[in-house]
């Protein structure tokens, strides 16, 4: 029993080991054929690349699963070696050189993770520079920028930049700026204060010129000449000499007046009546010179004619104005006075005339003239709707205006006057 059983497993053996060199002798011829060349070049290309090929699993493994096995294994270590060969470009693209030295002792995807690791240090490296870069730059321009609005301000920057980082320079330049802004704010309240009080120094003295100019005209008026400024220090004591001198003049004045009140013709005291279509003025006036005299005389009686052509022009135009409701236009009544205004003027200038006048002789070889004025009131109505006519201001409402019943009662008495 026993001999058989040992018979029996020299045998198996036997088989075993026949079986062994026969697949060793069949691996040996087969090697030449193309599956097997396929097999021993992806494991060369693996090798190549560093790495230990995969084995074939078992002895019954077939060849088509074996190249299969080493071509996935091929396929993966060239993804790696074009990730591995992306990565170092992008080193070398930001100026680094992959750190070979360590990575070769790494397996491929620990290289990978390395290279990776190596990039982001050097991205986080090259964003601080340029974080740092742009900081330095904004500093940079906001120096010069400080320093421009010192220049602008007429001063030169107090700073010493070899002394002193971009922040410190800032913060001095800001500093320096606002205690320029502080002065020139002070120098500019003083300024105008200055300004004010001079402002209210010409005024007082416009007013104290304005009151010399008053008191002279009336002197002047009562046919006397005013004592010179030349005589006297200060403008209130000129001043008030002159208003002493108008008072004793004024006196003497009223004095003449009752002697010569005798000489006044009846016509100057009772002169006829102002109508809708004349208007009559009177004036006198004492010099010691004749022509003089008369001149002031007149100018004396258009003074009083203005006076009531203004009362009765602004009367009319503002009476038209409020029958044609455009009472509120405050462009309109401007407008309307300024022509108001032109009438009035022109008719002090022309077309008055003399209608009497009286000139006599009175003490101390001086003389008095006594004169009456009339104005055809119709020609300042005639000149009032010409310049309406011709005002671009009122064109929009002429219309209205000439509508009125006022209006046209001043187109009625032009039109008596000229024999329309």
């Amino acid at each position: 029993m026993i001999i058989e059983k040992i018979t029996k497993f020299i045998t198996i053996s036997l088989f075993a080991i026949l079986l062994s060199f026969s697949n060793f002798d069949y691996s040996i011829a087969n090697d030449h054929t193309p599956k097997r060349q396929l097999i021993n070049k992806l494991k060369k290309e693996i090798s190549d690349l560093g790495v230990k090929p995969v084995k074939k699993k078992n002895i019954f493994t077939k060849d088509e699963k074996w190249i299969e096995a080493l071509e996935a294994q091929l396929e993966k270590l060239k993804k790696i070696e074009a990730l591995k060969a992306e990565l170092k470009k992008e080193l070398e693209d930001l100026g680094e050189k992959p750190e070979s030295d360590d990575t070769k002792e790494l397996e491929a995807d620990e290289e990978i993770i390395a290279l990776r690791k190596q990039i982001e240090e050097v991205k986080a490296k090259k964003k601080a520079e340029e974080d740092k870069k742009k900081r330095d730059a904004k500093i940079a321009v906001a120096v010069e920028m400080l320093k421009d609005e010192l220049a602008a301000l007429g001063e030169e920057p107090i700073i010493d930049t070899s002394d002193i980082d971009s922040d410190e320079q800032i913060k001095a330049l800001k500093k320096q700026i606002e205690d320029i802004k502080e002065k020139r704010k002070i120098e500019k309240a003083e300024a105008e204060k200055k300004a004010e009080e001079e402002r209210k120094a010409e005024e007082k003295k416009q007013t104290r010129l304005e009151a010399i100019e008053g008191v002279k005209k009336e002197i002047l008026f009562m046919g006397e000449t005013p004592m010179s400024e030349y005589e006297f220090n200060t403008e209130d004591d000129y001043i008030a000499a002159l208003r002493k001198q108008f008072e004793e003049v004024k006196k003497l004045k009223q004095e003449e007046e009752l002697k010569i009140n005798a000489e006044i013709p009846d016509w100057y005291v009772e002169m006829p009546q102002s109508s809708e279509t004349i208007m009559y003025a009177r004036g006198s006036a004492i010099s010691a010179d004749l022509d003089n005299s008369e001149q002031r005389a007149v100018e004396n009686a258009l003074i009083k004619l203005s006076t009531q052509m203004q009362n009765r022009i602004s009367s009319k135009t503002n009476l038209v104005i409020k029958e044609a409701g455009v009472d509120a236009d405050l462009t309109l009544k401007t407008e309307m006075q300024r022509i108001s205004n032109v009438v009035v003027k022109n008719a002090t200038i022309t077309g008055y005339k003399i209608f009497k006048t009286k000139m006599a002789a009175i003490a101390d070889g001086k003389y008095r003239t006594f004169v009456v004025i009339e104005f055809p009131v119709s020609l300042a109505y005639k000149n009032f709707i010409a310049e309406i006519d011709s005002s671009l201001s009122v064109k929009a409402e002429v219309n209205k205006l000439k509508n009125t019943e006022a209006f046209k009662e001043l187109e009625q008495y032009v039109a008596e006057f000229t024999g329309a």
